[in-house]
């Protein structure tokens, strides 16, 4: 009782959480298909960590924050396959370079806000994905860019889904780690006041351009090594992958998981990636599944305005205070 009163309940239950993804794809079966939805939570749940500091915490919007999937993942696809460069490698040039557009599509940050923002993104992600169906000597144009070398570490291809799940479980575990330390620090708290006020932000000597250039390079890393890790994992990227699709997918993933909450990222990957293809296995006629869909997201915005993660906390309070109450009556007695 006192090592676990050490460790901490915090510690035990990220420890329960961490072994039941490890074993999750035995549990389900181990099948490719499995294993392809389970890798594609981690993928959106990377991308969405990125996407809820932009939007929840820097309280800055983007509609096109595919093109920066895209872009991870086409760097990557290119090194990989015509210069021979190591996944590793591959991924943090793609990052370097999509911090460099997240720069690019910062500056009009600094004088627009609300829709003009918006709309403003969205054309960005409109003209990338213009550019990844035109452009054939690096994205393949509509065929796409096919036979992306697998992973080769220490001499061993890993060609296994199951370990480039594991590969895409230990970036997102960095991710998440890397994101909590962010904004529990001084820049987190600073680009909540930049959220919550602009102009009190400013009052304190907050420099509002820096912060919101710095949010979208963040923003941007993270969608990039999530393209990345498509790319790794599938072999081949298309550019219809990267389109409208995407960006509001990543926007429907926080606001049902959580806005401002790491746990909520994850929470809304998991939902917008498993519960359609449940519901496509549980109810086999054709639109039903996606008319129950819809209507469960219009539930929990109406009854959930805060996401999942609401619900979760809300869970772990009550068992919290039913535990709580056993333990009063044991003494009681």
């Amino acid at each position: 009782m006192e090592i676990i009163k050490k460790i901490g309940g915090k510690n035990i239950k990220y420890s329960i959480i961490s072994i039941i993804i490890v074993v999750l794809p035995f549990i389900l079966g181990g099948k490719n298909s499995t294993i392809t939805l389970l890798s594609m939570v981690g993928i959106y749940a990377i991308a969405a960590l990125g996407y809820n500091l932009l939007l929840g915490y820097a309280g800055q919007i983007s509609l096109g924050h595919a093109a920066f999937v895209g872009i991870g993942a086409y760097v990557t696809a290119n090194l990989m396959k015509y210069m021979n460069f190591p996944f590793s490698i591959s991924l943090i040039i793609s990052l370097v370079i999509a911090g460099l557009f997240g720069v690019l599509l910062g500056i009009p940050a600094l004088r627009l806000e609300g829709h003009y923002l918006a709309i403003a993104t969205l054309g960005f992600g409109v003209v990338c994905e213009k550019i990844f169906a035109a452009w054939k000597g690096f994205t393949g144009g509509h065929s796409g860019l096919r036979g992306i070398p697998n992973i080769n570490i220490f001499g061993f291809v890993i060609k296994s889904k199951l370990i480039k799940y594991y590969i895409i479980l230990m970036i997102l575990i960095i991710a998440v780690i890397a994101m909590k330390n962010i904004i529990n620090s001084k820049y987190g708290r600073n680009l909540r006041a930049m959220r919550d006020s602009e102009i009190a932000a400013q009052s304190m000597g907050i420099n509002i351009a820096k912060y919101k250039t710095v949010a979208f390079v963040i923003s941007a890393v993270y969608a990039a090594a999530a393209g990345s890790l498509m790319a790794m994992y599938f072999n081949s990227v298309f550019y219809t992958s990267f389109n409208m699709n995407f960006s509001m997918n990543l926007l429907t993933i926080i606001v049902v998981g959580g806005i401002a909450s790491v746990q909520g990222s994850i929470l809304g990957a998991v939902y917008i990636v498993m519960i359609p293809e449940i519901l496509k296995r549980l109810v086999p006629f054709d639109g039903i599944p996606f008319i129950i869909n819809g209507a469960l997201l219009i539930i929990v915005v109406l009854f959930y305005p805060m996401g999942l993660n609401k619900l979760v906390i809300s869970a772990e309070n009550y068992f919290k205070k039913l535990i709580s109450k056993v333990k009063k009556e044991e003494v009681a007695s």
